[in-house]
């Protein structure tokens, strides 16, 4: 996640570099052909069909981004359930669990299970994570499943079964349990659930037609300064069609993502606090103005 007031010139260009100098070159190239061949240019491309398009491919991108958005927004949301969640599951282990090694116990594997969630999400191997925080013949079991962090998170519900607490006690941490599992649904449904195809694949080839057009509309007004012209209106079109393409999938481990790495270190330093321990560790801090 990119913090805000980090952004600068050179980021912005980076953000869009490649296409964004090849509508530069392309812009030069209609210009060039222009000024060179004027006398012979009769045919004016029509402004009025140009500004239409660009005003349906915005409104078009607007409402792209909008539900992009929604899902970045959603994913955040969810994580900050299971945040709430991992926290009132440890403090119930602490307080409503008799046995204090089922209590540690407990708050250990929902850390645990905090850290498999994050890379099942990103689909990277969790076992160098876990390799430290759970039993091994646990691990070599957890090879044969499909989905690691809920396999963890049942056997943690059966290991509080057989702690036995009060039935009251019990149904209280049960629905803890089941927030977090709803939680965890709601994730992998957005992983697991792209935006329709239309939205991934129009946008990208009205934005590239849009821009095509442009310098041909503007170059008879423009002249010379067509290249300025064009890639500057290009590059807002251009950008607003990036945004979207990186907020839609809020979980792969990229620069504007949901930062599931600092959160799931944040629930850890939570968890361990809660049972007194001396850790040592300390909230992930930003690189180069981005949270991972």
């Amino acid at each position: 996640m990119i913090l805000p007031g980090r952004a600068h010139l050179g980021h912005i260009l980076r953000y869009v570099g490649r296409p964004l100098i090849w509508l530069l070159a392309w812009d030069i190239a209609v210009t060039a052909l222009w000024y060179f061949m004027h006398p012979r240019w009769t045919a004016e491309f029509p402004a009025l069909p140009l500004t239409l398009l660009g005003s349906a491919v915005a409104v078009y991108l607007s409402f792209r981004n909008t539900t992009a958005y929604a899902r970045w927004w959603e994913a955040r949301t969810l994580w900050g359930a299971m945040v709430n969640a991992s926290r009132t599951l440890g403090r119930e282990a602490v307080t409503l669990l008799a046995d204090r090694t089922a209590a540690a116990t407990v708050v250990h594997r929902q850390i645990a299970y905090v850290h498999a969630l994050r890379l099942h999400l990103r689909r990277q191997a969790p076992w160098d994570e876990l390799g430290t925080r759970l039993p091994a013949e646990e691990i070599a079991a957890l090879h044969g499943v499909a989905n690691v962090p809920n396999a963890i998170h049942a056997r943690t519900a059966a290991l509080i079964g057989e702690a036995r607490p009060e039935p009251i006690l019990l149904a209280t941490i049960a629905r803890t349990l089941s927030d977090i599992s709803n939680a965890q649904g709601g994730m992998e449904r957005i992983k697991n659930t792209p935006l329709p195809q239309q939205y991934a694949t129009y946008p990208a080839i009205f934005t590239h037609g849009f821009c095509l057009l442009l310098p041909l509309g503007l170059v008879e007004t423009l002249g010379l300064y067509t290249p300025l012209g064009s890639t500057v209106a290009g590059f807002l079109f251009l950008a607003l069609l990036q945004i979207g393409n990186d907020m839609q999938n809020p979980f792969e481990n990229l620069e504007d993502d949901v930062p599931l790495t600092t959160l799931t270190r944040g629930i850890e330093i939570d968890l361990r606090d809660s049972l007194g321990e001396a850790h040592g560790l300390e909230p992930v801090k930003p690189v180069d103005g981005i949270l991972w």
